[in-house]
Parts: structure tokens; C-alpha cells; sequence
């Protein structure tokens, strides 16, 4: 009876994957690209003259699935949320493609992470970089709170998350 009933806590734990650190620093989940995909885009910049400037990249987002399941009850995002964002290079004309682009080379993947017991504003992102940026990291340390938070919670449509851009988050639940 003892094992039935570890079996059932640890069934109820598949898909509430937490954030682990060591020290400062966030480990990389392993697993994120088995997450909820919630949706990607194209080219997008902050800033106005940014997009001129900038390689048209595809961003693609995973949202871990206990907070996805938390989220589609109840419209808010829970404690230990964790989003990642995978970078690609705009890939054309390669193959039989002749038009329209794809993604293409890998360059790197972000994170954020809500922990409001860890982080001033509840929110932290991090960068664990890719082969354009030396490597793809196994840990990493956030961001200065001025680099991607006050835009997070200016702009997010939903607590500092554009969910304004994802057509299965900008639902109400």
C-alpha cells in the first residue's frame, strides 16, 4: 500500500518541473523542449530602429506544463513558472524552399523564471548562450534587473509575460 501510494504523489509531480540553481546560477532544464510550446515569432524587436539593425531571428518559447496547467485555470502564472526561449537564425532558399523562411542554424536559448522568495519583482531571466555565443551553458547567472525585467513588466500583457504574442496564453482561461 506504502508503494501505491508513492506511485500516486509521484504521478501527480510528472509536469511540475521547479527551477534548480546552484548558488546564484540556474541550471538549464533538460527537458524543456518536451514542455507545452506556446509560440514563436519572427524578427521582433524592443525598440524601433532595432528591427532594421537586427538578423530576422525566430524565437520559439516552452512553457513548463504545470505551470500551463495552472495558468489555463486560472489565468495567472504560479510560482517556479518557467519559460525558455530557443533563438534560431531566419534560414530562405535552401532545398526545394523558395520562398517564405524557416528556422535555421541554432544560436541560443534564454530563460525566465518566476520566484518571488529569490528574485526582486518576482522575475529573473537568464541567457545560457548556444554556438554563436560560445557554447551552450549548463547554468547561468540572471540578468541585471534593468536589462529585461522593467520592459517585462511594462509591457507583459500578463504578470511580466508577453502573452499578448501567444495566441494559446492570450486566451482567457
Amino acid at each position: 500500500m506504502r508503494n501505491l501510494a508513492l506511485l500516486f504523489i509521484l504521478a501527480a509531480a510528472v509536469g511540475a518541473e521547479e527551477p534548480r540553481f546552484a548558488g546564484e546560477q540556474m541550471l538549464r532544464p533538460q527537458s524543456y523542449r518536451e514542455w507545452v510550446f506556446v509560440g514563436s515569432s519572427l524578427g521582433m524587436s524592443y525598440n524601433e530602429d532595432g528591427a532594421a539593425k537586427k538578423q530576422q531571428n525566430y524565437h520559439v518559447v516552452f512553457l513548463e506544463p504545470g505551470a500551463w496547467k495552472h495558468y489555463q485555470k486560472t489565468g495567472t502564472f504560479p510560482e517556479k513558472t518557467m519559460l525558455m526561449m530557443e533563438v534560431y537564425s531566419a534560414g530562405q532558399k535552401e532545398s526545394i524552399n523558395r520562398a517564405g523562411s524557416f528556422a535555421d542554424d541554432f544560436l541560443r536559448v534564454e530563460a525566465a523564471v518566476k520566484d518571488s522568495a529569490r528574485f526582486d519583482g518576482g522575475w529573473a531571466y537568464f541567457d545560457f548562450g548556444g554556438p554563436a555565443a560560445g557554447g551552450l551553458k549548463e547554468r547561468s547567472t540572471a540578468f541585471a534587473k534593468d536589462r529585461c525585467w522593467s520592459c517585462h513588466n511594462e509591457h507583459g500583457g500578463t504578470d511580466n509575460v508577453f502573452t499578448q504574442f501567444y495566441p494559446v496564453l492570450n486566451r482567457k482561461p
